[in-house]
């Protein structure tokens, strides 16, 4: 059993490390950064996930650490690989909620917005709708134990204070984000064809019935056809949630090659 009582102080450094690292992703990740989520929860979770890897960790060599600014560097730069970690998999939610914006802009429903208590902006109640399905479905194919795979995952190609960010980082950071507007499109893509096939057919009925108000006619009739469509996806945009999700591991390793390890601070 691990002695945490006679910790010696050459592994504070490495508590302190790893604390960074978890308390990182703690902060960014979908589920455990949600503001619905109480923050003695999260920091009780954040203390437990690094008690417990701590004794898998106690053997790992750190770099020196002269003075404080080191430590602080040090700190810096693990908190910032678990902020990484935890943006990769908030990148789908976000996909998600930029959907909703899209499909209730297409029916009518831009005004219809709720108060997102996790960015204390409004946002698409149709987003709203798709970002709690969403973390619904992320949490029954055990994405949540995803998140810890990754965390596990980095120490093995990112040592506990070794990380060095480069420039290749950034350029991944803005392709992947771009990642997020195609996500956006197909969970819409059904939404949205179905409503552009209606504004043509709605233009055929005024031009061959000038009698009838098609804006009156028409407003009430996108939004039954909108949300119907949008009922009957559904099913799709679960599967493409759990493809995305499969793939996620992958981006992620693909992530962490990028960075520079080295023992210098």
């Amino acid at each position: 059993m691990f002695d945490f009582i006679n910790l010696g102080a050459e592994k504070i450094q490495l508590f302190i490390l790893l604390m960074m690292r978890v308390g990182g992703i703690m902060l960014t990740a979908p589920v455990f950064s949600h503001r619905a989520i109480p923050k003695k929860f999260t920091v009780s979770m954040s203390l437990g996930l690094t008690v417990v890897l701590l004794p898998i960790m106690i053997s790992t060599p750190l770099p020196e650490t002269a003075n404080l600014v080191d430590l602080l560097i040090l700190c810096f730069r693990e908190m910032f690989v678990g902020v990484l970690i935890g943006t990769v998999f908030s990148f789908i939610f976000i996909a998600a909620r930029l959907a909703g914006s899209i499909v209730g802009y297409q029916i009518g429903f831009s005004m219809v917005n709720v108060m997102d208590p996790n960015s204390t902006s409004p946002v698409s109640i149709l987003g709203e709708l798709w970002f709690l399905l969403g973390t619904l479905i992320f949490l029954i194919i055990n994405g949540h134990h995803m998140i810890i795979s990754g965390l596990v995952n980095s120490f093995q190609l990112i040592p506990l204070g070794m990380a060095t960010p480069s420039a290749d980082i950034g350029e991944w950071l803005l392709k992947y984000s771009s990642f997020v507007f195609v996500l956006a499109v197909k969970f819409a893509a059904p939404v949205m064809i179905t409503i552009f096939l209606l504004e043509i057919a709605m233009g055929v009925l005024a031009r061959t019935m000038p009698q009838m108000n098609i804006f009156i006619v028409g407003f009430p009739l996108k939004i039954f056809v909108g949300l119907l469509v949008f009922g009957l996806s559904l099913p799709a945009f679960s599967m493409i949630l759990q493809k995305v999700n499969l793939g996620i591991n992958t981006e992620l390793m693909n992530l962490m090659k990028l960075y520079n390890v080295s023992g210098s601070i």
